[in-house]
């Protein structure tokens, strides 16, 4: 009974033709944007207004294989961040930074329409959050840093032309990632650009 689940597996696979699982095209490229409206709970404890995150930039790079000609797989590394001053006991000014740093795999569903392509997607994410408040050389690392699974669903536009080695794209994100005490939720806002390997 333990063997049923692989042979099914290869079953499906022996019939499906070679050509479905072939890679179309690669692509690496560079990505930047916004975060809006990031709601950690974790943030409570710490030494800054509930609005400091009302937005972050955003900065990542990405690898796209093409599967299919209508489908993606996009996997990405991006790193976000706030940094603010803040007052601490016997009014010391000090900065408080926080730091996203993420590695994601989104599948997208790109619909076959000449040159502005939309796509709709969904995928994954395991983010590592750091919090630091320095003065001058002196910093402190929180202890409430700490790392979490996140899931997100996207959808956007490419531009792509034919004769052009590379394509651009936009598109809007909503990211929910497993917290200690409640769900992180944000909206991403960003823009791209794919280099085609030939």
């Amino acid at each position: 009974m333990k063997k049923l689940p692989f042979i099914l597996v290869f079953l499906i696979c022996s019939f499906l033709p070679i050509q479905t699982f072939a890679i179309t095209g690669l692509g690496i490229g560079v990505r930047g944007g916004l975060i809006q409206n990031y709601k950690n709970s974790n943030l409570d404890s710490l030494p800054t207004q509930k609005d400091f995150l009302k937005n972050m930039s955003l900065v990542g790079v990405h690898l796209k294989i093409g599967t299919l000609r209508i489908i993606h797989l996009e996997a990405s590394m991006e790193y976000a961040w706030k940094k603010k001053e803040i007052i601490l006991e016997d009014k010391i000014k000090a900065d408080f930074t926080i730091n996203d740093f993420s590695l994601n795999a989104t599948a997208k569903y790109i619909f076959s329409v000449p040159v502005v392509k939309p796509y709709l997607g969904a995928g994954a994410g395991l983010h590592r959050w750091v919090y630091k408040v320095s003065k001058g050389s002196y910093s402190v690392y929180l202890p409430e840093n700490q790392t979490g699974l996140g899931f997100h669903g996207v959808g956007g536009l490419l531009l792509k032309f034919p004769t052009v080695p590379f394509e651009l794209f936009g598109e809007g994100r909503y990211t929910i990632i497993q917290t200690k005490d409640k769900a992180t939720k944000y909206t991403t806002i960003l823009a791209g650009l794919t280099f085609n390997l030939p």
